[in-house]
């Protein structure tokens, strides 16, 4: 299925809005790094922000830091 860059940063700000009601945040983040990991179309810089996400997100982040990250990323990638 292909997914526009546009789709996949809605997806992820949606992701983003419900991110308080989320029963496990971390799942949540995953779940936005997810939705921006799968399309291709990135900029070097760009893909390098999504990857640096995940690789931060696999450090098990406190739950507190997850949703500002997500939300600075998905401001880089306006």
């Amino acid at each position: 299925m292909f997914v526009s860059r546009s789709e996949a940063l809605a997806s992820a700000r949606r992701l983003v809005r419900t991110f308080a009601s989320a029963p496990d945040p971390r799942r949540q983040a995953r779940s936005i790094h997810s939705e921006l990991a799968h399309w291709d179309g990135w900029t070097g810089p760009e893909r390098e922000q999504i990857d640096a996400l995940g690789a931060w997100l696999a450090d098990d982040p406190s739950l507190a830091e997850l949703r500002p990250r997500c939300e600075q990323l998905l401001a880089n990638l306006r």
